[in-house]
């Protein structure tokens, strides 16, 4: 025997849908407003995150101002990073992953090549220098300053020079879950000497996962 339905039941049961619709959306941003940071909220970063953004750099290679943007896929694990540099138009230009013993970089139509300073090999791959190792805890707000002391970044402190010279800067932030994450960060290095390259490094993040 064939069931019918009701159509004032079925218009209930869509009002009792809807409510608990709204009603979760209402609690979920309840939430968001109640875990606003303060001073007084301990900053951690975590050893396994996901980021997604785009990218803006300026550097100088031998005595030429170059410039390069586009998007960029950042996944880390304890052991394990991968990081995937996209064109504008959201094609990848390079795949660089990353173990405590090698970096292999890839790249559309090149051998792979691995190395194991993460640095060097990227860059004599790409140009300028991406410091990997240190920003699997900039991009979270967390870094060592040039005394060797411990920097957590937040909304009041927003500036730090690294022991190993980079300024970064963190511009602007976004709520998170349980305090404000980076939304925007610029990062900037000298040259120690002839052989370096001035670099301006922007950041722009806008997926964050945990």
């Amino acid at each position: 025997m064939k069931k019918t339905f009701h159509p004032y039941k079925i218009g209930m049961f869509a009002v009792f849908l809807f409510s608990i619709m709204l009603s979760g959306c209402s609690s979920f941003q309840s939430m968001e407003k109640l875990n606003i940071f303060s001073s007084d909220t301990p900053r951690s970063c975590s050893e396994k995150a996901g980021v997604k953004g785009r990218f803006s750099i300026h550097y100088q290679a031998d005595g030429k101002e170059e410039s390069l943007h586009g998007g960029f896929d950042w996944k880390q694990a304890p052991d394990y990073t991968v990081i995937t540099l996209l064109s504008p138009l959201g094609q990848s230009m390079a795949k660089i992953e990353i173990t405590p013993q090698l970096t292999t970089f890839i790249a559309p139509n090149k051998a792979p090549r691995s190395a194991a300073n993460a640095e060097e090999l990227i860059k004599s791959e790409l140009g300028w220098t991406l410091p990997v190792t240190g920003l699997k805890d900039w991009l979270q707000g967390c870094a060592t300053d040039m005394q060797g002391k411990p920097f957590i970044a937040s909304p009041e402190s927003k500036q730090v020079i690294t022991r190993d010279g980079w300024q970064i800067d963190y511009i602007t932030w976004i709520e998170g879950p349980v305090m404000p994450l980076p939304k925007r960060i610029n990062l900037t290095k000298g040259s120690s000497d002839s052989t370096d390259v001035d670099i301006n490094l922007k950041l722009v993040i806008d997926e964050w996962h945990f």
